[in-house]
């Protein structure tokens, strides 16, 4: 009634039927060796783990890019007004750093042309919450290059030329320790004062210069 099968020794057998059939146990292991653990039981080593941790790391600096390329986005939406168009940016800044800011979408440092366009901007600043949380803008106006020779960064224009809007009118006292080279509007009224172009944190008076821009088309 055919061949007696042989005891289990990780090598298939043969039935009294003529067929072969497998151990049970799995797979065979051979002598003198471990079986290995499954992978998911592994620990991982000392690379592997430097490596996980840049890769965290990494992921982390995507998000915050990401975060920040939406916020930028965001923030700089061109508002179409009957005078022109404008950015409104509300983090503080320098005058040299609300410049570039400008420049970098495209646009300007507001330069006002007129009192309806200084109310359209105040209208829309004021809707926007400037005035109660006490934000002033810088102009594209300053005498950088030649004390009390005010004139527009953009188009370079004198000011002595053109609306103003001085409360009160600079000193353009060249003996002033503090340079104060850059037109701010501030106050409820937003006049324009003379200020340090350097001028980032809160004034005296609690006001923050932020930025308005300006594109022209």
């Amino acid at each position: 009634d055919g061949k007696p099968t042989r005891p289990s020794d990780g090598k298939p057998t043969r039935t009294s039927d003529g067929k072969t059939t497998k151990p049970s146990g799995g797979k065979p292991t051979r002598p003198g060796r471990k079986p290995t653990r499954p992978v998911s039981e592994c620990a991982p080593s000392p690379e592997m783990k430097t490596v996980l941790r840049l890769l965290e790391q990494l992921e982390g600096n995507l998000d915050v890019q990401l975060q920040s390329d939406t916020s930028v986005r965001l923030e700089h939406t061109w508002r179409n007004l009957t005078t022109g168009t404008y950015a409104f940016l509300g983090e503080p800044c320098t005058w040299f750093e609300a410049r570039d800011k400008c420049k970098a979408i495209g646009g300007y440092l507001v330069e006002i042309n007129s009192l309806a366009e200084m109310n359209l901007i105040l209208k829309t600043s004021n809707a926007l919450g400037w005035k109660e949380l006490k934000l002033a803008f810088w102009l594209g106006l300053n005498d950088i290059q030649k004390e009390g020779s005010w004139v527009w960064e953009h188009s370079q224009r004198r000011n002595n030329d053109g609306f103003r809007y001085w409360k009160p009118r600079p000193d353009n006292d060249e003996t002033r320790p503090d340079n104060e080279d850059c037109a701010l509007a501030k106050g409820t009224s937003y006049g324009w004062h003379q200020s340090p172009c350097d001028t980032k944190k809160k004034l005296g008076s609690d006001w923050t210069p932020a930025t308005v821009c300006k594109k022209d088309g």
